[in-house]
């Protein structure tokens, strides 16, 4: 449980200013972690319940455990809820298998511009946490920068 807890509280403290936001089974691994940490949160039993509160200085984070899911369903939901919190908004995969390339709910976060940034292992489950930040969404090539050529001092050389 440590690497979880890691984890969890490096989140927590790059957003320790926002109100904490989880959506999840209850007394499920993220939710024993945030109680373990002491970290303030208010739980959501349903995601609908989203469009009812404020959207700033918010980090949600939304549990996911893919065997009870249908994947087309929750493509359009985390889609609107992009548009709400565009800002710090982290979802969290529990899976039985390593293999998550081929994953269905991988492919999907990936093609909404979701980052993978962590996996790890515990108690035979691979938990995937997925960051969204509108603010992060696309990297610049290295290429492009003021060093190369979109530097305008550079061009007649």
């Amino acid at each position: 449980m440590d690497k979880l807890n890691n984890i969890i509280q490096c989140i927590c403290l790059e957003n320790k200013n926002k109100d904490v936001l989880l959506y999840e089974k209850p007394n499920s691994y993220i939710y024993e972690s945030l109680k373990f940490l002491n970290i303030t949160y208010q739980y959501l039993p349903q995601l609908e319940e989203l469009a009812k509160l404020d959207s700033d200085n918010v980090l949600l984070l939304l549990s996911i455990d893919e065997n009870i899911i249908n994947s087309d369903d929750l493509y359009r939901k985390i889609g609107s809820i992009i548009l709400k919190y565009p800002d710090n908004f982290i979802i969290i995969n529990k899976t039985n298998k390593i293999d998550y390339l081929d994953n269905s709910l991988h492919k999907s976060l990936m093609s909404l511009g979701f980052k993978l940034n962590s996996k790890i292992n515990h108690a035979d489950i691979f938990f995937f946490f997925y960051t969204y930040n509108i603010g992060n969404y696309k990297n610049s090539p290295d290429w492009l920068n003021s060093k190369n050529w979109a530097n305008p001092e550079l061009w007649e050389k």
